[in-house]
């Protein structure tokens, strides 16, 4: 880059953090190594996803969307990421079978990675290169020098001391510190034949696929943005946008003043900078804007404050319109994003519902992205949350000609406002600096501001309730179900909080994806509405809980509590009522003889389905809506569907019972009292009879309130159909 160095050693360039443990599904631990591609995509070989998968080394055939674990050692943490194979480059056999071509894969992360992509460039022959183990500790490094590359394939050597490459090392970047950049991959070792080593064998020679065939490859399989999205060495003169020269021109035309704004700058980014009184060129300015995310509002962040003129002003507004459709620039500079953070976190650590809270109240109507999705965010979580937060923006009036104010702004906002006295009035003296760099009208902040006073003044709940559906495919394992999560809003509206992995999940697993997403209320347990079809009716829902804890809790002081402990647990099958012509009309009916008709208790006396539904259609009971159900099993199953496929909204029954005699065992619910507190009573039995062993009674409550619709799709098909949903 000429006037800017890239910083020496591998840590302040970012090596460390980029690098990707790719796991065994086995057993979690590392089938290989990866490396960042963009902050949502891991560039690997193929033949380690093999590995991590349990398949053969060189299996050409494309797994799928498969879900693979990552971890990013060098970030400190160990916390496994889950991705996605997005791109696949099978492995084809060359040069006689000593090695081959190909053998690429791109995995698409659930959420964006918590490190920097790196700096890409092409290797040539006569590199010096550093590798790691897919473990990704700092002790397995391996120098190697590139010997041969013809541009599809590049031979490194090792000198015969230190660490060699591998087994566990494919799949790994290739770091050359002349060129501050990755410049490949680590594909295999070339090993000697088996017996006694002879002075003409092959030692510590390896091969490794150099960047210009990756790109080529990645080109090919339609992955061409990604590769605008990296950062490309080889390419930067082609990736500056002249939109940025401009504005920087006008900005910055004392070439004094240039040094100085731009020395920051490199401060900034991890940078050196020449110290011989020169000045970078524009272009060279622009590519740093262009490498590095936080790099523009960085630099407008020391331009603002000696921006007096309209004209100047003029020029940092065109920045910041150019930069994230040209350089794919952040939101917020080095220094706004590191202290939002610390703030942030410290309020997490009190309080980790406060910023998913706020960030629903202030994008009430917004599909909130997955980071932010979880009911709590711990302090390490945070900055996954904010960065996620960056890419939104905000529909709400601004005076003409005035920038938008940002989702991120607008969440700061609201949890200001949740805050008493000095916290809030600091987070929101780093909002109006923010808006002040960005040139957002102060009105458009302050009616953001008042929108967020009332919100906290309300003391809002998330009143709304939690949608969970639950659904099964062909061949899923007994007893295991796919989940969603939805958020409902008190008007109605939904929001997908959670989606659970792409497989089965067993009870345990669904409990604590529940507790992950489901939202805090301040005045009543949260209602968890469960949507099954008609096979899952008598699942125990409210009974599972997250898996036990460990020896570490003797006691069981830690213990998880029951789904129907903590929340008012209560089921809805629209499948039934569906296929009735009257279906819901029935159920409106129904519903509002809930509060007038008597409880209908059906058992085994009544007779069969057909007398169940004569007496529901055709007598007084025409507008009951309240049913208890008792008697044996196999005939409680068949009484409890007439009466969903007849409309009846609200049907207790216990599903213990072996008989009419154990209806009695409900009688302290008070199925026919106050309706609306109906579901807390459920709850509160359900309390009493979890902590004693001698009470067996364990009650289900089907709901179906017709003022609350479900998220669209959620009118759940026939079994047979549901099993062939994609």
């Amino acid at each position: 880059m000429g006037w800017f160095r890239y910083a020496s050693g591998d840590d302040s360039a970012g090596v460390h953090g980029a690098f990707v443990s790719v796991l065994r599904e086995s057993d979690r631990r590392a089938a290989g190594g990866g490396v960042l591609l963009t902050e949502r995509h891991l560039l690997t070989c193929a033949h380690v996803v093999n590995v991590a998968l349990g398949k053969e080394l060189l299996a050409p055939a494309d797994p799928g969307p498969v879900r693979i674990g990552a971890v990013f050692p060098g970030t400190g943490s160990r916390a496994p990421h889950e991705a996605r194979v997005a791109h696949w480059v099978p492995p084809r056999r060359t040069g006689g079978g000593l090695d081959w071509s190909g053998d690429l894969a791109v995995l698409e992360l659930d959420a964006p990675a918590p490190a920097v992509p790196p700096r890409w460039s092409e290797m040539v022959p006569g590199q010096g290169v550093r590798a790691w183990h897919g473990g990704g500790h700092a002790a397995t490094f391996v120098e190697v020098m590139v010997k041969e590359c013809d541009g599809w394939i590049g031979y490194v050597d090792g000198e015969l001391s230190g660490a060699a490459i591998g087994p566990g090392y494919s799949g790994g970047p290739l770091w050359s510190e002349r060129e501050g950049a990755f410049v490949g991959l680590v594909a295999a070792q070339l090993q000697a034949p088996d017996g006694p080593l002879a002075a003409h064998h092959v030692v510590r020679r390896g091969w490794a696929i150099p960047w210009q065939a990756v790109r080529a490859e990645l080109e090919s399989t339609g992955a061409g943005p990604l590769l605008a999205a990296a950062g490309d060495g080889a390419e930067d003169a082609q990736r500056v946008p002249h939109q940025l020269l401009l504005p920087l021109a006008a900005l910055l035309s004392d070439p004094a003043e240039r040094a100085d704004k731009a020395r920051r700058l490199a401060e900034q980014c991890g940078l050196h900078a020449l110290d011989d009184g020169s000045a970078p060129t524009y272009e060279e300015l622009a590519a740093v804007l262009a490498e590095y995310p936080r790099a523009l509002p960085s630099l407008t962040e020391v331009l603002v404050p000696t921006a007096h003129s309209s004209s100047a002003r003029d020029a940092i507004d065109t920045l910041h319109a150019t930069g994230p459709l040209a350089a794919g620039s952040r939101l917020l500079s080095y220094t706004e994003h590191h202290y939002l953070l610390a703030l942030l976190r410290q309020h997490a650590k009190a309080d980790p519902a406060l910023l998913p809270r706020a960030a629903r109240g202030a994008l009430a109507y917004a599909e909130l992205p997955q980071p932010v999705r979880a009911a709590r965010i711990a302090p390490e979580a945070v900055e996954a949350a904010v960065d996620a937060l960056e890419e939104l923006g905000d529909s709400g009036r601004v005076p003409d000609g005035t920038p938008r104010v940002p989702a991120l702004l607008r969440v700061a906002e609201y949890v200001a406002a949740a805050l008493d006295g000095a916290a809030g009035d600091e987070l929101c003296g780093w909002s109006d600096q923010v808006a002040t760099r960005l040139g957002i009208h102060p009105a458009a902040l302050a009616e953001r501001r008042r929108d967020a006073e009332e919100w906290a003044s309300s003391r809002h709940t998330d009143s709304g309730g939690t949608v969970v559906r639950l659904t099964r495919r062909p061949g899923d394992p007994s007893g295991a179900y796919r989940c969603t999560v939805w958020r409902m809003a008190p008007d109605g509206t939904a929001t997908r909080a959670s989606t659970g992995a792409d497989r089965p999940l067993s009870g345990p697993e669904i409990a604590g994806l529940v507790r992950d997403t489901v939202a805090p209320d301040d005045e009543e347990a949260p209602l968890v509405e469960f949507v099954v079809d008609r096979d899952a009716l008598q699942l125990p829902v409210d009974e599972w809980r997250e898996a036990e804890p460990d020896d570490t809790d003797p006691y069981g002081i830690f213990a998880p509590a029951a789904l129907g402990a903590d929340f008012r647990v209560v089921l809805r099958c629209p499948e039934l009522r569906r296929r009735s012509p009257t279906g819901a009309a029935d159920l409106r009916r129904r519903w509002a003889g809930c509060r007038t008709e008597e409880t209908l208790a059906v058992d085994e006396l009544m007779g069969d389905v057909r007398a169940l539904k004569d007496t529901l259609n055709r007598t007084r009971q025409r507008s009951t809506g309240r049913v208890v159900l008792h008697g044996p099993v196999a005939r409680r199953i068949q009484l409890l569907q007439v009466c969903l496929f007849m409309g009846v909204p609200v049907v207790l029954w216990d599903r213990t019972a072996a008989g009419r005699d154990d209806g009695r065992h409900l009688d302290e619910i008070d199925s026919a009292g106050p309706l609306d507190s109906l579901p807390e009573r459920v709850r509160d039995f359900r309390v009493g009879v979890y902590a004693d062993s001698e009470r067996t009674a364990r009650p289900s409550l089907v709901w179906e309130d017709p003022d609350r619709p479900l998220p669209g799709g959620l009118w759940l098909a026939d079994p047979v159909a549901m099993t062939e949903e994609k």
